[in-house]
């Protein structure tokens, strides 16, 4: 399924070129120096359309428990299209970074949008809790890959207006639990469309979901990093909204398809209702699985996916969509998709999976091709399971059927073959991202 892009950077010659971007090392600073082990949830609202928009905080509030590595407070890897820093109001020092993406970027690339109709989408920004006040401004990245401000305000951590009540208190499901939150990954499914009396089918998807996941390459490699825990919330109705098929339900997350008119297309833009859901417990990254029948998901860059879970594929579907929420990756299949010039012609492709480069001193994932393999390089014949994929760039990927390459011909983020798994880059993505999650 579609996705908010994401980015992975170093600029080379002027474009991205490397599978891996890193930024340059700041000194970084030391948690307990600048936050308490609580987090602040930041809720804002954007509206506009193509080439104008505004962005208005509406509430914070304090979690219990901030789940992130301590010393990943200033990431080296900068992904998504936007970006929320935080200094030290006294001092100016940056002192907290974090990437995020927002529907809303997507919705941007839409022709509606360039018809200047206007929509609002709400977003998430979470950090540690300050000791003393912080400046924060949010950056956007714009087509030349530059960070923009767009947003700033002052948080004191003792302002009254801060919300601190107790986090409701949902069905807690401990499925797999590694450790403390800040040693591990900690990722959390969410109940939507089970109704009460359908607790128990919930359950049987989240064990079935998290088998599968811890299973599979490169997952499989951190199964004893790796917490996952469950909440369940009933729905007053199954299922989810179909606007296509004129199918409405009333959920606890307003699932949806037919997300920008595609039918397949699976979100919630109720962003705020569940990250205040997913607050219950340490959250790294955060999941929701959807009581339909109905083939579909979707996912926004180191937000949330979502998937259904009554199709036969619905396992593969929730593996593509995290490693799009999760680890940045873009879809390597071409067409189906609503938006105009999703990757500029002249532009690199911030994503590590796709490119438009084809040196092959520069390409992204040069460490990975196969010897003497031509670039771009020709479809083959399926090989056989026992056969390892060639590694080179083939011709088709992020939507597009010309001037699009991605490195192996067959992957999950491409097509859900059941035993295709992902691909060489792709695995190397997640296995890296997961590593930061754990401060390795």
């Amino acid at each position: 399924m579609p996705s908010v892009r994401s980015l992975l950077l170093l600029l080379c010659c002027g474009v991205p070129q490397v599978l891996f971007a890193q930024s340059p090392d700041p000194q970084p600073p030391v948690f307990a120096d600048w936050f308490e082990d609580r987090a602040l949830r930041l809720e804002f609202i954007v509206a506009g359309h193509a080439t104008e928009h505004t962005i208005a905080l509406q509430e914070i509030f304090e979690e219990p428990c901030w789940p992130e590595h301590p010393g990943l407070l200033l990431p080296r890897r900068q992904l998504c299209s936007t970006r929320a820093r935080v200094y030290d109001a006294a001092s100016g020092t940056l002192i907290c970074q974090r990437s995020f993406d927002t529907l809303f970027s997507e919705y941007t690339t839409t022709t509606p949008a360039a018809n200047k109709t206007r929509r609002s989408f709400e977003f998430v920004v979470r950090i540690p809790l300050p000791k003393a006040p912080v400046r924060l401004v949010l950056e956007e990245r714009n087509r030349q890959y530059n960070y923009e401000p767009v947003f700033e305000t002052t948080i004191a951590p003792d302002d009254l207006h801060i919300r601190r009540e107790s986090v409701r208190q949902d069905e807690i499901l401990d499925i797999h639990i590694a450790g403390a939150p800040q040693s591990s990954l900690d990722l959390t499914f969410l109940a939507e469309g089970y109704t009460a009396e359908q607790s128990a089918d919930f359950k049987a998807d989240l064990q079935r979901m998290s088998d599968f996941l811890l299973t599979q390459s490169p997952w499989n490699e951190f199964r004893d990093n790796i917490s996952i825990r469950g909440i369940f919330r009933p729905s007053p109705e199954q299922g989810t909204d179909e606007p296509h098929r004129r199918i409405y339900r009333n959920t606890n997350l307003g699932a949806t398809f037919n997300i920008f008119d595609l039918d397949r297309y699976l979100l919630s833009e109720q962003n705020h209702d569940i990250h205040r859901m997913a607050a219950q417990v340490p959250s790294d990254t955060v999941v929701l699985l959807a009581n339909s029948k109905t083939y579909g998901g979707g996912a926004v860059c180191l937000d949330y996916c979502i998937s259904t879970t009554g199709h036969n594929n619905s396992p593969l579907v929730f593996i593509h969509e995290l490693a799009h929420s999760f680890a940045g990756l873009a879809d390597e299949y071409t067409g189906n998709v609503a938006y105009n010039q999703m990757y500029p012609d002249d532009q690199e492709p911030m994503e590590a999976n796709i490119t438009r480069n084809l040196n092959r001193e520069t390409l992204k994932w040069r460490q990975f091709l196969s010897p003497d393999i031509p670039l771009p390089t020709p479809n083959l014949p399926q090989p056989e399971a026992s056969e390892k994929q060639l590694v080179g760039a083939f011709e088709g990927g992020g939507y597009l059927k010309q001037g699009m390459f991605r490195s192996e011909q067959d992957c999950w983020m491409g097509s859900l073959l059941r035993d295709e798994g992902f691909c060489v880059v792709c695995r190397e993505a997640i296995r890296e991202t997961i590593k930061g999650h754990l401060g390795k």
